[in-house]
């Protein structure tokens, strides 16, 4: 029994599958060789004068070897098969080894035809030697004579094949493609028998165009002949002139090579012809070999699957859930999740990633377990390379049989860039001055440029004086919007002071208006000195990157202190409304240094803002606690949202707003 055929899913298909078998055998036993009376055309009775014989017969599925047929058929008949039906080969793995004639059925015309033939199609075939008919189906591997070699694989398989066998009285295809076409139309709701017509009308034209060819070689050769004879008896009466006159001599001249000409001709377009016919029986050869090793191939492999699963039952099982092979993916980085399973232990887990074992973070006693573990779940972060990757599952079982699943994963990174502008500011003109903004932003510029390799011309670095009002307005408006593309990544950082202004029409809710500082900015006049954060939620809604985040060491409360003023005198309760506001729209995340009516501190022994240092501090590795070698928002959120208040006393507290669909990297780690 073929491996996995007695899992049916219950009593009653293996009830009718026994009842199947024994109908089968009894089919077998009134039928001639396992073969019963059925059709693929309707054939006219008395026989049309075209056709010479006729024979109808069935394969059954179960029937191993090839068998007679009771049909015969003489040396030089011109016969064709037509086939039709379904077998399958393993049903107990489902319609995938279901396949058709051309697939399965084999033949053998005469008692001494060897090797046995693989059924091609509909086509005409010229008969070598008296004999038989034989036929059966390729249900496991088969010996050149027709004889399976694992009868066992037969025994379970169901459908069958039926076929009609005829011998022509004539080897014109023409006729025979009209005969077929008449039949069709008989059957006028049968496609598949359409199909044969038409593949026989296919076949049959390279056979026209060799019989065509030979017809006009001979024909070459007949002409040719003639004119070498005429020769031959011209020049036996031109010896016997004694005289000839001068007149006569010189038209006997161009008459003679005329002659020669002609005979040039016949023997170039000869040569022609045979190699024209050379070259097709060559190319019918080769299709013929071509079509014989697939064949042969298809065995094997059916083989070895089934061997494979006889194998398995006593391997690990390796099944992973994610990723699927066979994706493309536009990030290096891909979780694999999965889990190896076996009844008796694992001794050893491996992941390999293009043929090298990795590291398995988090996960050390995967490489050597217990000798009684029978299950593990793994969940790794797989770095990939650029083009075509290969992951390997390898599971070696604790009696040395070793199993291994390998999926594949393309990369194509996207061409996508990073913009960002990079904003700090210590001194104001009419403001107290701050003493670590600008050595927040030039770390941070140096981050990106240095560590993340950005390039320095996408970068915008405004210190101090040159943060003015306008350019602040001309770079994030203009220069940054120009640049950024929807792929790409923009992020903004700002370290200075903050404000905040009364006004009753305030979308936030908290009748306030929030303004970034440039170093001229006036406290008493911040509407036309400043620049309000309505303005920069306009210039964020303008930027066509999905991909955008603002970082702002700084602060718009009104308690005092840290990098915070309040105009007018006035305290003021600041809502977090405002970053809601700011970060509206797709993949816009806003990450600021401390919450409402909080303060955002510098730290002399820091020589930072508590924020930056902590953010920086993250970014350059602290943060990557799945180690992947890339930080993402939420890495550097989740640290900074720990290590800020500890180093506040619990005074300042990082806030994040925003939504995105997957993470938006910030940096990797060198």
């Amino acid at each position: 029994m073929r491996p996995g055929c007695k899992n049916r899913p219950h009593f009653l298909k293996r009830g009718l599958g026994f009842l199947f078998r024994i109908a089968s055998a009894a089919m077998f036993l009134l039928a001639p060789m396992n073969y019963a009376n059925s059709s693929v055309i309707k054939m006219p009775k008395p026989l049309p004068d075209i056709v010479k014989n006729y024979k109808s017969a069935k394969v059954w599925a179960g029937s191993s070897g090839v068998n007679h047929t009771g049909f015969k058929v003489n040396r030089g008949d011109y016969i064709t098969v037509l086939a039709k039906g379904i077998i399958n080969v393993w049903p107990a793995k489902g319609k995938e080894y279901a396949y058709g004639p051309k697939a399965l059925l084999l033949f053998q015309i005469g008692d001494n035809d060897y090797p046995v033939r693989r059924y091609k199609g509909p086509e005409l075939m010229e008969v070598k030697e008296d004999g038989g008919v034989y036929l059966g189906y390729r249900g496991s591997e088969m010996s050149p004579s027709g004889r399976p070699l694992k009868p066992a694989h037969f025994n379970d398989d169901v459908g069958s094949f039926y076929m009609d066998i005829i011998v022509w009285k004539t080897n014109d295809p023409k006729l025979m493609i009209k005969f077929l076409e008449e039949a069709s139309l008989a059957k006028p709701k049968d496609e598949d028998l359409k199909e044969i017509v038409q593949e026989f009308r296919w076949r049959s034209g390279g056979y026209l165009a060799l019989q065509e060819k030979k017809r006009e070689v001979e024909e070459i050769k007949k002409e040719l002949s003639i004119a070498e004879t005429k020769e031959i008896s011209e020049i036996k009466k031109e010896e016997k002139k004694v005289a000839i006159r001068p007149k006569e001599k010189e038209a006997q001249g161009i008459k003679n090579n005329d002659k020669e000409k002609a005979t040039e001709d016949l023997t170039e377009r000869l040569q022609k012809g045979l190699q024209a016919l050379k070259e097709l029986e060559d190319t019918k050869k080769k299709l013929s070999e071509r079509e014989e090793k697939e064949a042969q191939l298809l065995a094997r492999l059916e083989s070895m699957e089934r061997e494979r699963s006889i194998q398995s039952k006593n391997l690990p099982v390796i099944a992973i859930a994610y990723p699927k092979d066979g994706i493309s993916v536009d990030s290096e980085h891909v979780s694999l999740y999965g889990v190896a399973e076996h009844e008796k232990g694992i001794s050893k887990f491996e992941i390999l990633v293009n043929n090298k074992p990795v590291g398995l973070k988090g996960h050390k006693d995967l490489q050597l377990p217990p000798k009684d573990r029978k299950r593990i779940e793994f969940s790794e972060r797989i770095r990939l390379r650029e083009g075509q990757n290969t992951i390997s599952i390898a599971v070696q079982g604790t009696e040395g049989l070793t199993n291994q699943k390998t999926i594949s994963i393309q990369l194509a990174k996207k061409q996508e860039k990073v913009y960002a502008v990079v904003i700090g500011i210590n001194k104001y003109k009419n403001l107290p001055s701050l003493k670590y903004a600008v050595n927040d932003a030039r770390e941070f510029y140096r981050y990106l440029t240095e560590v993340n390799q950005v390039p320095k011309d996408h970068v915008w670095l405004l210190l101090d004086e040159e943060a003015t009002l306008d350019k602040l307005r001309r770079t994030l408006g203009t220069l940054l919007r120009r640049s950024a593309g929807r792929d790409d990544t923009v992020i903004i950082f700002l370290a200075g002071h903050g404000a905040t202004e009364t006004d009753p029409s305030s979308p936030d809710g908290d009748g306030l208006e929030k303004y970034i500082l440039p170093p001229n900015a006036d406290p008493m006049d911040l509407y036309s000195s400043a620049m309000p954060m309505s303005e920069v939620a306009r210039i964020f809604q303008r930027i066509s990157s999905e991909r955008l985040v603002f970082i702002g060491d700084t602060c718009y409360s009104g308690a005092s202190g840290g990098r915070t003023i309040l105009a007018g005198g006035t305290r003021a309760t600041v809502s977090g409304a405002f970053l809601e506001r700011l970060s509206q729209g797709k993949g816009r995340v806003i990450l600021t240094a401390s919450d409402a009516n909080e303060v955002s501190v510098e730290k002399d022994e820091l020589k930072h803002g508590v924020f930056t240092y902590y953010l920086l501090e993250g970014l350059r590795g602290k943060a990557d606690v799945d180690g992947d070698g890339v930080i993402t928002v939420d890495e550097v959120y989740r640290y900074v949202s720990t290590k800020v208040p500890q180093a506040t006393g619990q005074d300042q507290h990082p806030v994040r707003k925003g939504e995105t669909t997957g993470q938006i990297v910030l940096g990797v780690v060198k």
